[in-house]
């Protein structure tokens, strides 16, 4: 497992936090750290003193034991998780003294353009404001999107709740204010304050609840410790509240009440189970977003592609690769090859049948298609690059042998002087009018009855014997009046 040193952070002394919550302070981690994924890092370091008597030692050693948990993950567990939690990367000590733990900073995505200089997480709770709560706030109430997004989102929270409990976990404190969201350009939830999370084999797991979001049983008194099956609960209750718009959502919990069309009565049943109390009868995480997904594609319209492939698999460098493509209900294509190879923005409607490409490198490509629902995404095959070998003459010369060539001898100048010059000899001009003369083939018969091979040889020896005596009578014709016969 991975510990800082605080002092290793690059935090100045005397830094003020960002943000403080009701168990840590937030600080900025102005440059990367070693052994850590890339992108910007928060500090939260728990506070010396906590609300409600709260043991800070069992806070951090929760801490710990969640960052124990990541570490054991594969790398498919911990990018499953990333997607869907801002979780603890690492421990951080002072004086070799836990103090907190290193998490991501929140992408900008999550966060609401505002009048400055506010700039509000998008938390889950947004969905239950009234349109003039964002109207005072300077925020566009589009931002929340149709009451379909309100049921995508819904299906993104059920989703980060399943992925946590793949794991041997429970979350504890799941509320409208710990879940954040975005709509642009996709529905997408991040779980924060995961440091909260603990191993169900814990028993001093220590956990908070929001307000009025305490499970039944709890509140009665039948158990003292959080479970997945009141996960469920908290997760149900925030599903109906997200899907009830208007004056008074922050208290609903009946989902026969959430804005009408968004469930049927399979939906209905079944979050009327997660936030009753019979623990028994609470569906799963897994259930809950099965649910949703089918929900939510029955109203919608996914981009499809039919088809996707590479014009060829092997390509001449310099050449373009074509990348050929059937869709429907596409906006926008994209591409994407080997080395972070990218080509965004293509219009299917110019570009129906496919796009033609250059990437630097072969490999796999693949072909996504977006609309305002989302991707999809396939493989349309891979290539290689090919190159034309270099033609170097002198190199493949180099080593051949030549023969030596004699010097000439050198001749004095007083006897190049004695030699007489060449005696020029002129011919009278003549002017010869030859006609051209004409080839005539003879017919060559041919004996039906005969091997075809052996038909065949004869003939074209017939004929070239035929045309080379034609030749010869005309070239000694030419030549008997060029030249008059001797006297």
């Amino acid at each position: 497992m991975i510990t800082v040193e605080r002092q290793d952070l690059g935090i100045p002394a005397g830094a003020k936090p960002f943000a403080n919550g009701a168990v840590g302070e937030l600080f900025h981690i102005p440059r990367p750290v070693s052994g850590l994924p890339g992108g910007k890092l928060v500090y939260k370091r728990v506070k010396d003193v906590l609300d409600s008597g709260v043991d800070r030692r069992r806070v951090l050693a929760q801490m710990r034991a969640v960052v124990e948990l990541r570490d054991r993950m594969t790398p498919e567990e911990r990018a499953a998780i990333d997607e869907v939690t801002v979780w603890p990367l690492a421990m951080v000590a002072e004086k070799r003294q836990d103090t907190g733990v290193v998490i991501p900073l929140i992408a900008d995505e999550f966060f609401l353009a505002a009048t400055p200089p506010d700039r509000p997480l998008f938390e889950i709770g947004f969905l239950c404001v009234s349109p003039n709560y964002f109207t005072k706030r300077g925020i566009d109430p589009a931002v929340t999107g149709t009451d379909v997004m309100r049921l995508a989102l819904a299906m993104r929270l059920a989703y980060a709740i399943e992925v946590v409990h793949r794991h041997p976990v429970v979350f504890g404190d799941l509320h409208l204010k710990n879940a954040v969201a975005t709509t642009r350009p996709v529905a997408q939830v991040l779980l924060m304050d995961c440091d909260g999370i603990a191993r169900l084999d814990n028993q001093n797991r220590l956990q908070l609840h929001g307000i009025g979001f305490q499970p039944p049983e709890i509140r009665a008194g039948q158990q003292k410790l959080q479970d997945q099956e009141t996960d469920v609960y908290k997760l149900g209750l925030c599903i109906v509240k997200m899907l009830s718009p208007g004056a008074g959502a922050t208290q609903a919990s009946d989902p026969a009440k959430t804005a009408p069309g968004l469930l049927d009565a399979e939906g209905v049943d079944m979050l009327r189970r997660a936030v009753g109390t019979v623990r028994a009868d609470r569906p799963k995480a897994w259930e809950l977003t099965e649910y949703l997904v089918r929900r939510v594609r029955s109203m919608i319209q996914m981009p499809e592609i039919l088809s996707a492939e590479l014009s060829q698999r092997v390509v001449l460098r310099g050449a373009s690769l074509f990348v050929r493509w059937r869709q429907r209900h596409g906006t926008e294509v994209r591409i994407y090859g080997a080395n972070g190879f990218t080509i965004a923005g293509i219009d299917p409607t110019r570009h129906h049948d496919g796009y033609a490409i250059q990437p630097p490198t072969g490999g796999p490509i693949d072909v996504e298609v977006w609309n305002e629902h989302g991707p999809v995404r396939v493989r349309a095959g891979e290539f290689d690059y090919y190159e034309l070998p270099s033609l170097d003459i002198a190199g493949q010369l180099r080593g051949v042998l030549h023969a030596p060539v004699p010097d000439v001898p050198a001749l004095r100048a007083d006897v190049l002087g004695t030699v007489e010059p060449y005696p020029i000899i002129s011919t009278p001009d003549l002017r010869v009018d030859v006609s051209a003369p004409t080839l005539a083939y003879p017919a060559v018969s041919v004996d039906l009855g005969q091997d075809a091979a052996a038909r065949d040889a004869r003939a074209v020896g017939g004929i070239h014997r035929a045309a080379n005596e034609i030749l010869t009578r005309a070239v000694s014709e030419a030549m008997t009046r060029l030249i008059p016969p001797s006297s």
